[in-house]
C-alpha cells in the first residue's frame, strides 16, 4: 500500500505542469467551483427572501449578485476548460516525447519482449493517461476542497456574527472526515485495481492460448475441456469484479453519509436567526455532497493513473552511459560472439575482423543468424555472449547520436514513413552527398511528387540505399538489400557501395554480391567459417 502511495506521489511530482500553468488552472478551476456553489446557494435564498419580505427592493441586492454569477459563469468555465486543455495537452506532448526517447534506446531483443500483444499500444495509452493525474486528479480535488473551506468560512460568517462559528467547525470536521475516509479508500481500491488487471490479463491469455486449438478440439468433441480450463480463470475474474464493486460503492457512499451528517449537526448546533441566513446554511452543508463526489470521481483518475504509472516503470530503465567518441581505426572486430533465438542458440562463440573499406558478404541457409547478426553489429541488438567492437572500442560504449553518424542500417524491409520519397530521403538526417545524384546512379526515377509507397519494392530498396549513404557513413550493413532486383540493378547498387568508400557488410544469397565481396562469412551449423 505504501509502495502504491509513494509512486502516485512519485508521478504527481514527474507530471507537474509548470507553474504559472499550474497557477492560472488551479485558479479557474477554484473560481469556477466557487461561482457554482454561489449561484447555488444564492437562487435558493433569493426564493426565501421573496418569500418572507416580498418587494422588489428587498430582493433586488441579492438579485443582481446573482446575475452577475450567471454572466460571469460562462466566460469562467470558458477560462477553466482552456486552461486544463493548456496543461492536457502539454501533458501528452510531453510524455509522448518521454517514451519516444525511452524505447528508443531500446535494443531489438526488449522490442520484440514488448511488442507482443498490445503492449506498447498499452504503453501509448499509459503515457496519454498521465496528463489525467494534475488535470482531473489534483486540480478537482484541490478545487473541490477550496470550495469547501470558502463554503464553511461563509456558515461563521453568517448572522448573528460570532453565533455559527460552532456549527461551521462542526461541518468542517465532518467534511475532514469524509475526505480522510476518502483518502484511505485509495489504497483498496489501487489494490483491487490490481488485482482485477491480473485477472482480466489471465483470463485473456488462456483465451489466447486455446483459440490455437479449439477448432480441432471442437471437431473432436472436447468442447468439455475448453470449457474446464477456462473455469478457474473465469471464476477468478467474476471474483475480482465483484471485489472490485463492493469497494467502489463502499467508498461512493462516503459522500451521501458524510452530507447527511453536516446536515444533521448543523440542524442540531445552529443558533437562532433568519431563516434566509438558516437556508443558506443547510445548502453550504448540502453542497459537501457535489465536493466530495468530485474528490471521489478524482481518485478513480488517480487509480486509473497509478496502474499507467506501474506499467510505464517498468519500462523506465536507465540505459547504460555510452559516451565514447567515434575511434581512429574503424576495424569491425567480432570476438567470441554467441546469438540465441527463442532459446535456440543460432551461433555459437562466433569470431572475425573486417578491416576498414572492405566488402563482406554474410551467407548461411534461412534461420541461421544473419539478420541477427547484423543487427549486433549495427549496434541494434546486443550478443548473448561475446562482444562487438570498433577498433579497440566495444559499440556498447559508443555514445548513439555518435554510432548513428558513422555506422548505417537498411534492413530487408524498408520501413520508412509515408510521404514524398525526397523528403523521406533527408528526413532526420544529415545530408553530405548529392542524392539526387544518387538515385539517378541507382537508376531509381523518383521525382517531387514520387511517393515513396507508390515506389517498387526494388525501388524502395535503393532509395533506402540512398538514403543510408546519405550521411557519409564509415560502415554500412545491409540485409538482403538486392533481393527484388536483376543483374543490371544489382551491378548498379555494387558500384554504388564499392565507390563509397565505406566497409560494406551485406546478408546475402546473391552470388554477384558474393562475388564482389573480399570476405565471405558463413554461418551454416551454429558457426562462423570465412573464406577471401
Amino acid at each position: 500500500m505504501r509502495a502504491d502511495r509513494d509512486r502516485l506521489r512519485r508521478w504527481i511530482q514527474r507530471a507537474k505542469p509548470p507553474r504559472g500553468a499550474l497557477i492560472k488552472a488551479l485558479v479557474a478551476g477554484t473560481i469556477s467551483s466557487i461561482t457554482a456553489l454561489g449561484l447555488f446557494v444564492g437562487a435558493v435564498a433569493l426564493l426565501v427572501v421573496s418569500a418572507t419580505r416580498p418587494g422588489l427592493r428587498a430582493v433586488a441586492g441579492i438579485l443582481i449578485v446573482i446575475e452577475l454569477f450567471a454572466f460571469l459563469r460562462s466566460p469562467i468555465r470558458f477560462n477553466e476548460r482552456m486552461s486544463a486543455h493548456r496543461l492536457g495537452f502539454a501533458a501528452v506532448s510531453r510524455w509522448r516525447r518521454w517514451l519516444l526517447v525511452t524505447v528508443g534506446l531500446w535494443s531489438v531483443r526488449r522490442w520484440r519482449a514488448y511488442a507482443r500483444g498490445d503492449l506498447l499500444e498499452r504503453a501509448l495509452q499509459d503515457t496519454d493517461e498521465l496528463q489525467d493525474l494534475w488535470l482531473r486528479f489534483v486540480l478537482p480535488a484541490a478545487s473541490s476542497l477550496v470550495a469547501l473551506a470558502v463554503g464553511d468560512v461563509v456558515i461563521a460568517c453568517l448572522a448573528p456574527r460570532g453565533g455559527w462559528i460552532a456549527a461551521a467547525v462542526l461541518v468542517a470536521v465532518i467534511q475532514g472526515i469524509g475526505v480522510v475516509a476518502l483518502a484511505a479508500s485509495a489504497d483498496s481500491l489501487i489494490a483491487v485495481d490490481r488485482w482485477l488487471r491480473r485477472a482480466r490479463g489471465e483470463f485473456r491469455a488462456t483465451l489466447v492460448a486455446l483459440s490455437t486449438v479449439s477448432p480441432e478440439l471442437s471437431l473432436l468433441g472436447a468442447r468439455s475441456f475448453l470449457d474446464r480450463r477456462l473455469d478457474g480463470p473465469r471464476e477468478a475474474l467474476a471474483g475480482a469484479e465483484a471485489r472490485a464493486a463492493r469497494q467502489r460503492r463502499r467508498s461512493a457512499l462516503v459522500a451521501p453519509l458524510a452530507t447527511v451528517a453536516a446536515v444533521i449537526a448543523l440542524r442540531g448546533v445552529a443558533p437562532t436567526s433568519a431563516p434566509v441566513w438558516t437556508v443558506v446554511s443547510l445548502l453550504l452543508a448540502l453542497a459537501t455532497f457535489d465536493a466530495l463526489s468530485a474528490i471521489r470521481t478524482a481518485l478513480d483518475t488517480a487509480v486509473a493513473v497509478s496502474a499507467a504509472a506501474e506499467r510505464l516503470e517498468e519500462l523506465d530503465v536507465a540505459p547504460a552511459v555510452a559516451d565514447a567518441l567515434w575511434p581512429s581505426d574503424t576495424t569491425v572486430r567480432v570476438d567470441r560472439v554467441t546469438l540465441r533465438e527463442d532459446a535456440r542458440t543460432i551461433l555459437h562463440d562466433g569470431s572475425f575482423e573486417v578491416a576498414p573499406g572492405r566488402h563482406v558478404a554474410v551467407t548461411g541457409p534461412s534461420g541461421s543468424g544473419k539478420s541477427t547478426l547484423l543487427r549486433v553489429l549495427a549496434g541494434l541488438d546486443v550478443p548473448d555472449d561475446g562482444a562487438v567492437s570498433i577498433g579497440r572500442t566495444p559499440i556498447t560504449e559508443i555514445g548513439e547520436d555518435v554510432l548513428r553518424e558513422h555506422v548505417a542500417f537498411v534492413p530487408a524491409e524498408t520501413g520508412l514513413l509515408r510521404g514524398y520519397a525526397r523528403d523521406v530521403l533527408a528526413l532526420g538526417r544529415r545530408v553530405v552527398r548529392p542524392i539526387d545524384e544518387d538515385l539517378i546512379a541507382l537508376g531509381v526515377d523518383a521525382g517531387p511528387a514520387t511517393r515513396w509507397e507508390e515506389l517498387s519494392r526494388g525501388q524502395s530498396q535503393r532509395v533506402a540505399i540512398v538514403r543510408a549513404l546519405a550521411i557519409g557513413p564509415d560502415i554500412v550493413i545491409l540485409d538482403e538489400p538486392t533481393s527484388g532486383l536483376g543483374r543490371e540493378e544489382t551491378a548498379a547498387v555494387i558500384g554504388f557501395l564499392a565507390a563509397s568508400g565505406a566497409t560494406v557488410i551485406v546478408a546475402t544469397h546473391d552470388e554477384q554480391i558474393i562475388a564482389w565481396s573480399d570476405l565471405v562469412v558463413d554461418l551454416g551449423g551454429g558457426a562462423i567459417t570465412t573464406a577471401q
